[in-house]
């Protein structure tokens, strides 16, 4: 079937507001399917129609609504019919667990327990499957520091936050170092060329050549 979770709610049933005809892809309900009595259910969700008809019973899927309008079905999703039954104005309609309900959830289960694969900077690749988990390791020296700094609430419009900050002071004193002007390297951002550059401590001739300081090594 889809990997799609599907709305349900108990009890529920109503009827046709009017005919749905062989081939129709809406139609209107009476009564909107709730959540307690209250709440319209927003769609994707199975409704069966004439439910206690064998020969005109239909599961169909309702993959768009509002209220009690139905502006997107999908037909006879059994494929119990050789056409899609018409169905009169004040056909039962009843919400019921149907084996389609099971068969998108199996989907959906395997669509988001099949793991997902990391690949690093030099095309190596790790499979990350479910139960396995993945640590980003932080430079000894504690001149890089990971953290979560917002676990909430990971959807689209507010995604987990994982920080990656640099901390010089952690580096290593550089008291009493011979400075190499033709082989130590400074990583700095070229404010005039708008890029990151390695340049030899020679080139610089004062602290204010240097636009942002980002790492030392000798």
């Amino acid at each position: 079937m889809t990997a799609q979770e599907v709305k349900f709610a108990n009890f529920y049933e109503s009827t046709l507001n009017g005919v749905l005809a062989s081939g129709a892809t809406s139609g209107t309900l009476t009564a909107a399917p709730t959540s307690n009595g209250t709440s319209n259910i927003a769609a994707p969700y199975y409704l069966v129609i004439d439910p206690d008809n064998a020969s005109t019973r239909e599961v169909v899927l309702v993959t768009s609504s509002s209220g009690t309008t139905l502006s997107a079905i999908t037909r006879d999703v059994e494929t119990r019919h050789t056409s899609d039954p018409t169905h009169a104005d004040g056909t039962i309609v009843r919400m019921a667990v149907v084996k389609e309900m099971f068969e998108d959830l199996h989907d959906r289960v395997d669509v988001n327990d099949s793991g997902f694969v990391l690949e690093d900077g030099d095309g190596t690749e790790q499979a990350i499957v479910p139960g396995k988990e993945v640590k980003f390791v932080e430079a000894a020296n504690g001149t890089i520091d990971i953290n979560w700094t917002d676990v909430s609430d990971g959807s689209d419009a507010d995604p987990y936050d994982l920080t990656f900050s640099v901390n010089i002071n952690g580096a290593t004193d550089g008291t009493g170092i011979t400075v190499d002007g033709s082989n130590d390297l400074i990583l700095l951002y070229d404010n005039d060329a708008g890029a990151i550059k390695k340049v030899k401590t020679s080139q610089i001739a004062t602290p204010a050549d240097i636009h942002g300081l980002l790492l030392i090594g000798c």
